[in-house]
């Protein structure tokens, strides 16, 4: 790696985050935002067709062998609650067409994706070799940070290199609840850091 790179942090890899997301010219990507999903992503992200894109971090090899002991385990964590989440939005989103179809407004699975929202892609962010592929749930997309020295898309010298295709999750829109969130979000951000500035 270049010796003038700054180590990855969260921080750093939530600002490549974001570097790619503004070349994908997604509207709104937020960092820690505990808003979009109903629990905190490292960055959530909404594309102009207002599918939904979360991004987990991770700067450690230990970190991700935790997370991944933690979504495997018996016990009640937010881990393993999000990645059951996950895992069902392809169902909740299946039953939510069924209805429609049969032409109902409201069914269980629209309640539960109000209740539970998930987005449309997820992915995991990390440096080279902290994630092997095959070590992916299989909801999860893969991107790791890599140096660059040219174009736009970057932030601190790197950039974002897809290593796995992340599979679209189901194809339901946010909602304006989740939209005014994330923004709501932003502009407390804002704020608070203007003060501080102050």
């Amino acid at each position: 790696m270049d010796d003038a790179l700054q180590p990855l942090t969260e921080a750093i890899v939530q600002d490549v985050v974001y570097a790619y997301c503004y070349a994908a010219k997604h509207e709104i990507t937020i960092p820690n935002c505990g808003t979009a999903f109903m629990y905190e992503s490292d960055v959530a992200s909404m594309t102009k067709t207002r599918f939904g894109h979360e991004f987990e971090v991770k700067v450690s090899r230990a970190d991700w062998l935790a997370e991944l002991r933690k979504i495997a385990s018996e016990d009640s964590n937010a881990k393993r609650s999000r990645a059951r989440r996950l895992g069902k939005a392809k169902d909740i989103a299946e039953g939510l067409a069924l209805a429609w179809k049969q032409g109902l407004e409201c069914c269980g699975s629209d309640l539960n994706y109000a209740r539970e929202p998930t987005p449309n892609y997820f992915w995991v962010v990390a440096a080279p070799g902290i994630v092997k592929p095959e070590e992916l749930p299989e909801y999860a997309g893969l991107f790791e940070v890599e140096p660059y020295r040219h174009g736009n898309h970057k932030a601190h010298g790197y950039r974002l290199k897809q290593i796995t295709a992340a599979p679209r999750l189901h194809r339901l829109k946010m909602t304006d609840r989740q939209v005014l969130a994330m923004a709501r979000g932003i502009t407390l951000r804002y704020w608070q850091q203007r003060s501080k500035a102050a």
